[in-house]
């Protein structure tokens, strides 16, 4: 049965796709040649399809890495480009265009970029071991995590694909890479939709890895906006939005555009027709959506046994906490920022009440995370989440939450910014990260 998995995998990988591979490399990588360092990934990477053609078969396929802490870090989120005209559930959605290049071999989409200096800092993006876009990278990787991902769900190491990413070499070239994140999942969830998808058949853009340039352009809420060269494939595909048409190019108005640029959707395909299957084997700290850690409770305590909160790794959580001054003197931006990121995403709010706008949360959790990257021990502080399984919990997992009086007052006023957000702090759920006027 191995031997026959490795032949059909192998075989559908030799005319058309190394084609098309050579011909999306020469375009991306402007006629560099760079032989050692990368190759495009035209292998079909699953039975079904090659690696552009983003394929998630289970949810072990994507990869959970860490944004790098200390240096600033951006990465790109296509899942939700498309056509000409904004899509989603928030009014304040910009427009996300896939405009296909005059000979149809690449996409070029507009996309989000998420900074680490923010939000990113703590939340993990995702990778599907299935479309890393460097065949060196995705050989390495497969050979560290097994070619389905299962051996890299839970491990303390970094895969190979998060290591290039995190120092810029997957696409030798490129600002940023096209990654998979939940951050902005509440502005395009239907309301009133159990499958928050629409199934497609044709010609699709496979963002996943693909090399983001910036353009120095940011829509009416402050979000940088980042252009992305994705391969595109044709065959099956979900878009990550229920009630879409299929063709890209049918404005909100109803009407098909027959004349000027061509748009496609970014989107992915699983064979199941189902959502993305996201990684479910543990909840994730300070993700948004199902598959992301509860707020901390104080009813639940975690046992001395898995985190003492007298040993060394609460001891250095709480010394990363008192000195988390990166960018403001005396604001200790970690308390901050776990009392406003993690609410203002969305855990812990009851979805009839909770409706910020994307400026809202944008501002909020800038504000409040500004500099969080850079705080030291940063990795200690989510091995602390991780072993909680809690999101923005782990200085009061440690019994740290003692912020300063210019922290405290910080931490009031966001609170109250939240409350006048239709958020609810954590203040307001379990009582702590209060601040002080």
């Amino acid at each position: 049965m191995a031997e026959e998995t490795a032949s059909i995998l192998q075989s559908p990988a030799t005319a058309a796709t190394d084609r098309y591979g050579k011909i999306y490399s020469k375009q991306i990588l402007k006629g560099v040649t760079l032989k050692d360092v990368y190759k495009f990934n035209a292998q079909w990477t699953t039975a079904i399809g090659p690696a552009y053609a983003n394929i998630v078969e289970q949810s072990s396929n994507f990869i959970k890495c860490k944004p790098p802490s200390g240096r600033e870090f951006s990465y790109a989120l296509c899942y939700y480009s498309g056509p000409a005209q904004p899509t989603g559930s928030n009014p304040d959605n910009p427009p996300l265009p896939c405009t296909l290049s005059k000979d149809g071999k690449v996409a070029n989409c507009t996309c989000y970029a998420i900074s680490n200096k923010g939000a990113g800092a703590k939340t993990p993006y995702l990778v599907d071991i299935n479309a890393i876009s460097n065949q060196f990278i995705y050989q390495e990787t497969t050979a560290s995590c097994g070619r389905d991902g299962a051996d890299c769900t839970d491990t303390s190491s970094e895969p190979p694909t998060c290591e290039a990413i995190n120092t810029n070499l997957l696409v030798p070239g490129a600002d940023l890479v096209s990654v998979f994140s939940p951050l902005y999942a509440n502005n395009y969830a239907s309301q009133t939709q159990s499958t928050p998808l629409t199934s497609c058949t044709g010609l699709y853009a496979g963002c996943m890895t693909a090399p983001c340039t910036r353009t120095g352009k940011y829509d009416g809420q402050g979000n940088e906006l980042v252009s992305c060269e994705c391969p595109v494939y044709t065959g099956p595909y979900q878009i990550g939005q229920a009630n879409q048409n299929c063709n890209a190019n049918v404005g909100a108005d109803g009407k098909t555009s027959t004349t000027g640029p061509r748009y496609i959707w970014s989107a992915a395909y699983n064979p199941g027709n189902q959502p993305l299957p996201l990684p479910d084997a543990k909840c994730t700290p300070d993700m948004a959506g199902k598959n992301g850690c509860p707020l901390y409770n104080p009813d639940k305590p975690v046992p001395a046994n898995v985190i003492d909160p007298n040993g060394q790794l609460c001891k250095n959580v709480c010394a990363s906490y008192q000195n988390s001054t990166p960018t403001t003197p005396g604001l200790q931006v970690g308390y901050t920022c776990d009392s406003t990121l993690c609410t203002t995403v969305g855990i812990g709010q009851n979805k009839l009440t909770y409706n910020p706008s994307v400026k809202a949360q944008a501002s909020l959790s800038g504000q409040a995370c500004q500099g969080v990257g850079q705080m030291t021990d940063v990795g200690q502080i989510a091995l602390v989440e991780s072993l909680a399984n809690c999101s923005c919990c782990a200085s009061q997992i440690c019994g740290c939450d003692t912020p300063n009086d210019q922290t405290n007052q910080a931490v009031y006023r966001l609170n109250q910014e939240q409350r006048d957000q239709t958020i609810k702090p954590q203040c307001d759920i379990n009582g702590t990260l209060c601040g002080k006027p």
